[in-house]
């Protein structure tokens, strides 16, 4: 590979690693083709990639982009899984993975620019997704609504019960 070849190669991940809104550092060594295929395909479904690059290459161009913090990181065999959309679901993808072959390892990761070591990212894949997260607060925030408005209604609702039960009294009677 000549030194515009490179030069090419740095610009294209610098600009790639600018717009990710998390990646996961990954030693893949052992993986087999099918299992690298098998994860990938699990990681298109959640909006994610999955890519083996140069250490050399990867140091260089995450200068001055949110996976910076990485830097110090991209040592031996090394793959970057990334994503610039809801972080659970390749985190999650990545730990079910990682549970299932012996040899995914994740390593460290980078979220909105904060560092993150493996406790962090099993936390992160044990949180609910996005949807699911924005469904619960909507039904949080829908709560007190839903039961004023019960309490409301409750009235006279009670009123009726109460005036047909003196009218079967008085049809008894």
């Amino acid at each position: 590979m000549g030194r515009t070849d490179r030069e090419k190669q740095i610009k294209e991940l610098n600009e790639l690693f600018s717009g990710i809104e998390m990646a996961v550092l990954a030693d893949y060594r052992g993986m087999t083709v099918e299992s690298m295929t098998a994860f990938r395909t699990k990681l298109r479904d959640v909006e994610a990639r999955f890519r083996v690059v140069k250490n050399t290459l990867s140091m260089r161009a995450v200068e001055g982009t949110p996976l910076e913090k990485l830097k110090d990181f991209f040592t031996g065999p090394v793959a970057i899984l990334y994503t610039s959309s809801d972080p659970v679901g390749p985190a999650k993808a990545l730990m079910d993975f990682a549970k299932t072959s012996e040899h995914l390892k994740p390593r460290s990761g980078v979220l909105s620019g904060r560092l993150l070591d493996l406790d962090d990212i099993k936390r992160l894949a044990d949180m609910p997704d996005r949807s699911t997260m924005i469904a619960q607060a909507l039904s949080s925030m829908n709560a007190p609504a839903t039961n004023f408005v019960r309490t409301l209604s409750e009235v006279p609702a009670s009123f009726v019960r109460l005036l047909g039960a003196i009218a079967r009294q008085k049809e008894a009677a």
